[in-house]
């Protein structure tokens, strides 16, 4: 928070709020004005929404006391959340669900990677055999023509052996 110098009339109304204070005190009542929001605005919200969405939290907290501050003659620079906890474990409680669910769907993931893994495998394990084994019978169908073919041309050669004799 910082207080406006060059806006004449928060600086009017800073000098009226704050005259004779120190800069601590200052600071401890902006930070007192800006933990009384909070307390208001965490009201409204559950547990859940203000851990998983911390963002729409920090906005609301900084629009509703910005408005408040200005009043004083302060102005929010800038407010963020450095952390969010609490005595009961309750949040860190959430962060295990949360991670035992991520956990649970990557093992789910992984089996179903390996089972599709398995499943290609074996297909291509049966192409390969059935490519063999269209081979093989294409090799006996070669093989029988030709010992067909060279019968015929035995027979052949022998009747005309014969013939001559």
């Amino acid at each position: 928070v910082k207080i406006q110098g060059q806006n004449k009339e928060m600086l009017a109304a800073a000098c009226q709020m704050f005259l004779g204070k120190t800069e601590a005190e200052i600071a401890h009542i902006a930070l007192e004005t800006l933990e009384g929001h909070q307390r208001a605005i965490m009201a409204h919200m559950t547990v859940e929404e203000i851990y998983k969405d911390r963002q729409k939290f920090s906005e609301q907290v900084f629009k509703v006391a910005s408005s408040d501050l200005v009043n004083m003659g302060i102005s929010v620079v800038s407010y963020t959340l450095k952390d969010i906890h609490d005595d009961q474990d309750y949040l860190h409680s959430l962060g295990k669900a949360r991670t035992a669910q991520v956990q649970k769907d990557a093992r789910i993931g992984e089996a179903e990677a390996k089972r599709d893994a398995g499943i290609r495998e074996a297909k291509a394990k049966q192409e390969k055999v059935s490519a063999q084994y269209l081979s093989e019978i294409e090799m006996a169908k070669a093989q029988r023509d030709y010992e067909l073919k060279k019968a015929a041309y035995d027979i052949e050669v022998n009747t005309r052996r014969a013939q001559a004799d």
